[in-house]
């Protein structure tokens, strides 16, 4: 991690040298403030959750990196090393994420491009545990992103690098009369990403931005300090999910009034969240950024800001105008977020045709959870065939992804096609450790582990053990059907019912 960072603040500082260079035979007069764009990215909105990405270079091929202020951590995911051949190596490391622990491996990588950053050859963490697979290859964590000055808005989708000389305390909200700033007020060399104070109820606390996150929340510990109630009986709740197996609890809330610098937003609705993560008090994520536009003045300790309009809490409550333009202008992920808004009906009317319509174009448009949702639904009736075509595509744009890869194995069977589906179980899973969930039940579908100890391993996992039983029963469940032995499918079926009726799964029955 800091070989990489090194070697990048190092290549960008010669880049700005060099930039610069003309500035410095200049005649003797006063130096002038010189802002200099050194790189500028383009944003968009990609994945299942529709997360800040933006483009780059990992080994010369094309990459999607998602732009995460909040992260204290530049890494692969799965998704980016099995995408490029990468082999990993574990660290002994973990990383700590609002979904729990995840392990950190390493791997080599002889070249990441960036804008106007170039790492040349690497050793480089790689993420390998998230509540879903990623779609993205890489997370650029704030000890990358601000090595200069950032600003970002999302209004031009824009990320712009910029190194100041001769500015000293010069006024850099360059772009609007209403800019405002706040000093940074911790600028740990180690997390890089600078805290500053808000004012929650009149209650100071501390805050942070994090591109990373969906929405803005605020910490358990912060919300009972502004005297907001929020895990009371009614109260309206959801999960939060990111790096680490599991998820954390999110409950909304209204708060009086928020304050930032001059500005004053009253009676928002905002997330409370109880990760325990040692972060900040407030953590101001994309609905904060859509409405507007920022600069981290990393060279005099200062974020500037300004309104851009729309509503800096959007908590996706609603359906927001942003999702509706950014399906209409043709982003296949956003239109998978609109087709399911539609299938859910929370918030607004259940609308099942539009869903399918909008679940179709997301598919057609090549959005890899499109594909493999789709392709699960054609399995699950029984159309295995065009179940088969949907899944490849989704495991072309999603290697990490092991679900998928049992699903896919069960249409290649059921489409005559079982030499293939086992060639392409092995592939996939021959990244996996021994004991990684669910190879176990690979195994087994490929032959090389008997019923009774795939049992014995899913019941090892201490925390997960009764879900991976009911998992395994399903999977096996599922081969027997679809190598046609109904007898003991059915006997399995028996046993699933029996013990899982009280886990907090929908297991459905394919392959028959």
């Amino acid at each position: 991690m800091k070989t990489i960072l090194c070697g990048a603040a190092m290549r960008l500082t010669l880049g700005v040298t060099c930039a610069l260079a003309p500035f410095a035979h200049a005649a003797a007069e006063p130096a002038k403030c010189s802002y200099m764009a050194v790189g500028k990215l383009p944003l968009r909105y990609s994945g299942p959750g529709l997360e800040i990405t933006t483009e780059g270079s990992i080994n010369g091929t094309p990459a999607e990196l998602l732009v995460d202020t909040g992260s204290s951590l530049t890494a692969l995911t799965r998704t980016g090393a099995e995408r490029r051949g990468l082999r990993l190596r574990p660290t002994g490391s973990r990383a700590m994420g609002v979904g729990g622990i995840s392990a950190l491996f390493a791997t080599n990588v002889d070249e990441f491009i960036v804008g106007p950053v170039r790492a040349g050859r690497s050793n480089m963490p790689v993420l390998v545990s998230f509540g879903q697979t990623p779609s993205f290859d890489a997370i650029l964590g704030a000890p990358f992103l601000l090595q200069t000055d950032l600003e970002m808005s999302l209004a031009t989708k824009q990320l712009t690098f910029f190194v100041p000389e001769n500015c000293g305390n010069t006024n850099l909200g360059y772009w609007s009369e209403n800019v405002h700033h706040v000093p940074l007020r911790r600028h740990d060399q180690e997390q890089r990403n600078p805290h500053f104070f808000v004012r929650i109820n009149g209650k100071e606390m501390e805050a942070m931005i994090d591109s990373g996150a969906a929405v803005s929340t605020i910490s358990s510990d912060g919300a009972k300090r502004a005297g907001i109630a929020f895990d009371t009986p009614g109260a309206r709740a959801s999960d939060l999910a990111g790096i680490g197996r599991y998820t954390t609890s999110r409950w909304f809330a209204t708060v009086k009034t928020f304050q930032i610098g001059e500005e004053t937003v009253e009676n928002a609705e905002m997330a409370v969240e109880n990760s325990g993560m040692d972060g900040a008090d407030v953590t101001l994520g994309a609905d904060f950024l859509r409405a507007h536009r920022l600069l981290f003045a990393m060279s005099q300790n200062k974020l500037y800001f300004s309104y851009v309009g729309g509503e800096p809490f959007g908590q996706r409550r609603k359906l927001e105008p942003w999702i509706e333009a950014e399906a209409e202008s043709g982003n296949a992920d956003a239109q998978l977020v609109l087709a399911n808004i539609y299938a859910s009906g929370n918030v607004v009317p259940r609308d099942e045709a539009r869903a399918a319509s909008w679940l179709e174009k997301a598919a057609a448009g090549g959005s890899a959870y499109a594909n493999l949702y789709t392709g699960r639904d054609l399995l699950v009736r029984g159309d295995f065939a065009r179940a088969a075509t949907r899944l490849r595509v989704a495991l072309d744009k999603l290697p990490a992804e092991r679900d998928g890869a049992l699903w896919l194995y069960i249409a290649r069977v059921r489409s005559g096609q079982a030499e293939l589906a086992k060639s392409e179980l092995a592939a996939t899973f021959s990244r996996s450790d021994s004991d990684e969930w669910p190879k176990p039940i690979a195994e087994f579908y490929l032959g090389k582990l008997s019923s009774d100890k795939l049992l014995a391993q899913a019941a090892d996992d201490r925390k997960g053990g009764k879900m991976r039983r009911c998992e395994a029963l399903s999977a096996m469940g599922n081969w027997h059907r679809a190598h046609a032995q109904p007898e003991q499918a059915k006997a399995l079926d028996g046993q699933l019912k029996a013990t899982c009726a009280d886990v907090e799964e929908n297991f459905i029955a394919i392959g028959g």
